[in-house]
């Protein structure tokens, strides 16, 4: 009979598995069916995780949700409190010195697997090295199933559900015929809230600047203190001061007093001031052109800004004459001659600027001054106007006092004011 033969088949084979379970790392060593192909020369990570769950070997590694991978190696190092996850991807996966690893699982209760994640703009940044470990600050585990039903457990078991009930009853008799009311109140914080959300930026900043009052304040602490210190001092003598402040302050009443009874008498007599002097502003805002001009004259008086292009050396002569005789000046400012009249020019074809105040209607009479406000052409000479060198000025403009009438009251009655 063949029959003894079986037990010794059975023993032969026994034998040949026991010496290729010895021969290998485990069954975990072996690749799962239908697994993914790394290829010849794939790339090895190694990954940090304070939790793996029941991440086991051989397990899936996948990136945008396609396995790229798998799990060789899982470890614990010595006398550390964190999990090493070695891992072999395919060669063409290069992951960047900022690429994120998480536990992920494929359902609700399915298996776990490692998610390779690369942030965005990584495409320039430096490749990770192979040699370093994924460190924990880059890696995290997600949620499982497990955890959440205990802590769901926890709460109902031994939680303080029960305590929402009072919570609830109470809250429906506030809300009892104030629902109109709490919603406007929701409304006016969802206002308040979207407002301060628009208002981010500037929260920030002021937030910022805070802080660096802050370290300003920090930096300045001695002088701070002294401040404080000296604080006292300084309180004591306001205080012997107080009675002087008291009376200042009760004279400033009075005088606003006072004040308020001016301005309410002269209310009109103020009002009609400022009218008046809105034609005198609205000449002078037209007359801006010219005042612009004149301005320079009016620093450098007597020399023109332009004159300065023209000077030699340090220093340049003057000629000038003076004339300070009263009723000559008083007739220099046209009192008592009219109107200006324009005086036209003696000789034809005369270079005439019109940017000259004096210009056409306003020109100069006989006696007045002839500068320029504006820089004279290369040609241009003095007027007949301007007297000659030790000259003065036609007796015809100082009249005569009458018999028994002083100089004063001449000079009065050319003006017009009677004696």
């Amino acid at each position: 009979m063949r029959f003894p033969r079986i037990p010794a088949l059975l023993v032969g084979l026994l034998t040949v598995l026991m010496v290729a379970g010895c021969s290998t790392n485990g069954i975990q060593s072996i690749p799962l069916p239908g697994g993914v192909d790394v290829g010849d020369n794939p790339r090895t990570y190694r990954i940090q995780f304070a939790n793996i769950l029941d991440l086991v070997p051989q397990s899936a590694v996948k990136q945008n949700g396609i396995a790229i991978g798998r799990v060789t190696k899982v470890e614990v190092p010595d006398n550390e409190w964190y999990a090493l996850v070695t891992v072999k991807v395919k060669n063409e996966v290069n992951l960047s010195d900022e690429a994120r690893a998480s536990i992920q699982q494929t359902s609700l209760l399915g298996e776990k697997f490692v998610s390779l994640d690369e942030p965005k703009d990584t495409e320039g940044a430096p490749r990770q090295n192979p040699d370093q470990a994924i460190p924990l600050d880059r890696t995290r585990t997600a949620t499982d199933i497990e955890q959440v039903l205990g802590a769901l457990a926890m709460l109902l078991n031994g939680g303080g559900i029960n305590q929402l009930q009072p919570i609830v009853s109470e809250l429906n008799k506030a809300f009892e015929g104030r629902t109109n009311e709490f919603r406007g109140l929701i409304e006016n914080a969802d206002s308040l809230i979207a407002s301060l959300n628009r208002q981010r930026d500037d929260l920030i900043s002021a937030i910022d600047g805070l802080a660096k009052l802050s370290t300003r304040a920090n930096n300045q602490t001695e002088q701070i203190e002294r401040i404080l210190q000296q604080m006292p001092a300084g309180v004591a003598v306001l205080e012997e001061q107080r009675p002087q402040f008291v009376d200042l302050l009760t004279k400033l009443d009075k005088l606003g007093e006072v004040g308020t009874d001016v301005l309410g008498r002269a209310h009109e007599e103020i009002v009609t001031d400022l009218k008046a002097l809105r034609p005198v502003l609205t000449e002078l805002a037209k007359a801006a052109p010219d005042l612009i001009t004149a301005a320079p004259l009016m620093l450098t008086h007597p020399f023109p800004d332009w004159l300065l292009p023209g000077v030699q050396g340090d220093s340049t002569n003057l000629f000038m004459t003076l004339d300070l005789r009263t009723l000559n000046q008083l007739e220099a400012l046209g009192v008592g001659q009219g109107n200006p009249v324009y005086s036209p020019p003696k000789r034809h074809n005369v270079p005439v600027n019109p940017k000259n105040p004096y210009y056409n209607g306003n020109g100069p009479r006989y006696g007045w001054p002839t500068i320029t406000l504006v820089p004279p052409g290369p040609d241009s000479r003095p007027g007949p106007n301007t007297p000659p060198s030790g000259g003065t000025y036609p007796a015809s403009f100082a009249p005569t006092p009458k018999q028994g009438q002083g100089i004063l009251d001449g000079t009065l009655a050319t003006i017009g004011v009677p004696a």
